[in-house]
């Protein structure tokens, strides 16, 4: 039984075969054998350059688009860059002058703190003993 489902397998695909085969020389006989089938086979040939060269002026201009886009894009890259430069300084100027302004409330509390401490000593040395 599986004899003859592989026999019929290859029966179809035999005929398939000869179909396709046909028609692919009936087409070949067409454009190579018929004053029809070379006007049509040149105006393929001629549709199809057509065809080609409007690809290739649409990939040039992709490719001269993308070439703008990248300079446009270095363009930004060295705004964003300068620009970060620019505040870099500021942001540190004004860091610094923050830093000193902090530190020196910081010398004033600590002065404040020893005077404080000065006073204490004082008050406790001036104590009478018992």
């Amino acid at each position: 039984m599986t004899d003859q489902c592989h026999h019929g397998d290859n029966d179809n695909k035999f005929w398939f075969g000869f179909f396709f085969g046909g028609l692919i020389g009936a087409i070949v006989l067409f454009f190579i054998g018929t004053k029809e089938g070379k006007k049509t086979g040149k105006l393929v040939q001629d549709k199809g350059q057509d065809l080609i060269d409007i690809i290739q002026e649409k990939l040039e201009d992709l490719q001269d688009k993308g070439k703008e886009l990248a300079k446009q894009g270095e363009d930004f890259k060295e705004e964003v860059v300068a620009s970060v430069e620019e505040n870099k300084e500021k942001i540190t100027k004004d860091v610094v002058e923050k830093l000193d302004t902090t530190l020196s409330h910081i010398e004033e509390i600590q002065e404040r703190g020893r005077e404080a401490t000065a006073d204490i000593r004082k008050m406790f040395k001036n104590l009478p003993k018992k």
